[in-house]
């Protein structure tokens, strides 16, 4: 991956910002977004340690951490299902910390946060701070963010007062999770207990209900097929595909540069980055420009002209089909389809061959396709459906009696035999180590990490043929002591970092509840405020 394409597309600043409010935001979000900023009924903002917070602190706290999303390049969790209430949440907590970390006494002088800044890979040119680099990506983030000005403050200075913010709120968040957090550690009984569900060798039965089979007896009527095709008519499946046409400049390598070595092909990526952004960069407004002043951006074909470069024009293309004159990628179509008539120029596109610029030249909409065209896949995937929901209904219910059953102190076999199910039964594996590519095999061997012996499990879907299973755990044996120290390392790696998220959600909500301290009662209201 190119170390300056990385920092000119969204993720610019990915290097910069992996902090702990970053990490643990969404972590098992859940629920649905909040689609306006109106409704809020209350005039409680919160209160945090006898402190009233006031609306403004609060609104910056949920732009300040929605920006450092953007900046992040994790924009996308942003247009996820509950978005807006797991902004909200996250702001709050980070509230805390801030506080937190006032009464600790931990700050950040200026000298440090410059130091920081300046040691950003992202702002570096061999090694050294690249004053041009920084002035370079200011630009990209004023064009990437909606920051709010104040009088006599310009567009350049308001975006570059902003990042620092959320830099100097980093870093003392940072500190202060050092300080609450950083001991947590998964116990050693965690670690022998995990070691010896992935690789103690275990056999298990389970039993299936496939949709395939309860297929013949679902109905679909002609009523249920128009229903479904007049209820949704955004569904993709009954529309025609949205097709653009883009122009673009492309960058290539030369011939010879294609047959350097990795490294000294990504040094002429990098250069090559280097002229695609400038040229980027030319449409958007200059930054020194005064606040209030208008711009219009210069005609791509023509700016392109007086560059030297040449501009080439795709013909329509869908969003998951290659245009005819260029090879597949999926980078210029996921670019060419981010565009919109408002944002009309892509950022810097990486191809195997070069880098190239995208404008937005026109689009062909997605219309609603004649019902009788889509009629026939609509009864199809109707009954797949319903037999879906019965397939899972009818194993919810048999789940439970099994278990039942088995608590009682009859064999899972029998039981299951005696409801006439059908079992099947795995020769003796160790989760961990199992290869190949069946998904029900390694579906049952990830499942099986989750039950003890004689346990049975709950609904355990199978994705690749819908069907879903009950699992019983006949039996694990002891796993190879040799490799629990390996083990453990990465394990204890990744489940930390879990557990610090889990905690630090805990913590902040045991201080929420702490005399002198709550949480806005309509908090998650204000997770769409921009």
């Amino acid at each position: 991956m190119m170390k300056f394409l990385r920092s000119q597309s969204q993720t610019v600043l990915v290097l910069v910002l992996g902090v702990i409010g970053l990490g643990f935001l969404f972590y098992g979000s859940q629920g649905n977004p909040l689609t306006s900023t109106g409704g809020h009924t209350s005039n409680d903002f919160g209160r945090i340690d006898g402190d009233d917070v006031s609306f403004a602190q609060l609104t910056d706290a949920i732009r300040t951490t929605r920006e450092s999303l953007e900046i992040s390049g994790q924009a996308d969790k942003l247009r996820q299902q509950g978005a807006s209430k797991a902004l909200a949440q996250e702001a709050w907590r980070q509230l805390l910390l801030l506080h937190e970390a006032d009464r600790l006494h931990i700050n950040v002088s200026d000298r440090e946060l410059a130091d920081a800044i300046k040691a950003m890979p992202t702002f570096q040119k061999d090694g050294v701070f690249s004053p041009e680099l920084f002035k370079m990506r200011m630009t990209i983030m004023q064009n990437m963010l909606r920051v709010p000005q104040e009088d006599g403050v310009d567009a350049a200075t308001a975006t570059q007062e902003t990042f620092a913010k959320i830099i100097r709120n980093e870093l003392r968040i940072n500190a202060v999770t050092a300080v609450l957090f950083d001991n947590t550690h998964s116990s050693a009984h965690d670690v022998a207990d995990q070691y010896e569900k992935y690789y103690g060798p275990v056999t298990v039965s389970y039993v299936a209900f496939d949709p395939k089979v309860m297929a013949a007896s679902v109905q679909v009527t002609p009523a249920d097929i128009e229903k479904e095709y007049k209820d949704n008519p955004k569904n993709p499946a009954y529309r025609t595909k949205e097709k653009r046409k883009v122009d673009y400049v492309l960058f290539p390598l030369t011939p010879e540069e294609m047959k350097l070595t990795a490294d000294q092909k990504a040094k002429a990526m990098d250069a090559l980055g280097e002229r695609a952004t400038k040229f980027a960069l030319s449409f958007l407004p200059d930054p020194s420009a005064a606040a209030g002043s208008t711009f219009t951006a210069p005609d791509f074909q023509a700016e392109a002209k007086k560059e030297g470069l040449t501009s080439m024009t795709t013909d329509f293309f869908a969003e998951d089909a290659a245009p005819s004159n260029l090879p597949p990628s999926p980078a210029f179509n996921s670019a060419a389809f981010s565009l919109t008539k408002e944002n009309a120029i892509s950022k810097v596109v990486e191809l195997q061959n070069g880098v190239a610029v995208l404008h937005l030249a026109d689009t062909q909409p997605s219309e609603l396709r004649p019902l009788d065209e889509v009629k026939a896949d609509i009864e199809k995937t109707l009954r797949q459906n319903q037999a879906t929901q019965k397939a899972m209904i009818t194993a919810k219910l048999q789940s439970e009696l099994l278990k039942s059953a088995v608590e009682k102190g009859t064999d899972f076999k029998t039981a299951a035999a005696g409801m006439k199910l059908k079992v099947e039964s795995l020769p003796a594996f160790v989760p961990a180590k199992l290869e190949g590519n069946d998904q029900r095999q390694q579906t049952i061997a990830y499942a099986s990490t989750t039950l003890k012996p004689g346990q049975v499990s709950g609904l355990v879907p199978v994705e690749s043929d819908n069907t879903y299973l009950i699992l019983h755990v006949d039996d694990r044996a002891k796993a190879d002591p040799a490799g629990l120290a390996q083990f453990e390392t990465h394990f204890r790696q990744s489940q930390d970092q879990q557990i610090r998220s889990v905690v630090y959600t805990d913590w902040a909500n045991w201080k929420s509840k702490q005399p002198g301290t709550h949480m806005p009662p309509d908090l998650e209201a204000y997770g769409s405020v921009e």
